[in-house]
């Protein structure tokens, strides 16, 4: 179903006619406008579990992956490995590596010290998410502003 939808959403922002008829959806003829301007599309990071074959290959149809594993939690050897396996297959081609995680927003050094070594693994970016919904709109306020945590 996941490729099925990853091939009806870069065919719909091609900007010209397209139909889809797949195994489990089925997509009349039309056309989206106005097309993206990116080319060749709007880059798309597709979640690649580690060591998945499958899900590694898949995700590397597209422009980047976010990082993920079966024992879920990802390390900085899991995007190190991830790293390999893509510069393995898609050698000298742009790719990004998405890590996903929670920071410290009241203490800059200690945030950095939670990204710096995935950045050093190979990630090129760091996505704050915090999993836990906080106690309003204003905790999660508060956090915006503290700003991204720092490379260094």
């Amino acid at each position: 179903m996941l490729d099925e939808s990853l091939e009806i959403l870069t065919g719909l922002w091609g900007g010209e006619p397209f139909a889809f008829e797949g195994e489990h959806y089925r997509l009349e003829e039309m056309t989206f406008l106005p097309a993206p301007v990116q080319e060749p599309r709007i880059p798309v990071w597709v979640v690649a579990a580690w060591l998945s074959r499958k899900s590694m290959n898949r995700a590397l149809r597209y422009d980047g992956l976010l990082a993920y594993t079966t024992r879920g939690e990802v390390t900085p050897d899991d995007v190190r490995e991830m790293k390999g396996y893509v510069e393995k297959e898609r050698p000298g081609d742009s790719f990004d590596i998405v890590v996903e995680g929670e920071t410290p927003g009241e203490d800059p050094e200690a945030a950095a010290s939670v990204v710096r070594p995935f950045l050093r693994a190979g990630a090129t970016w760091w996505i704050e998410s915090p999993w836990t919904p906080p106690n309003g709109p204003e905790e999660l306020l508060a956090r915006i502003r503290q700003g991204p945590p720092r490379r260094s």
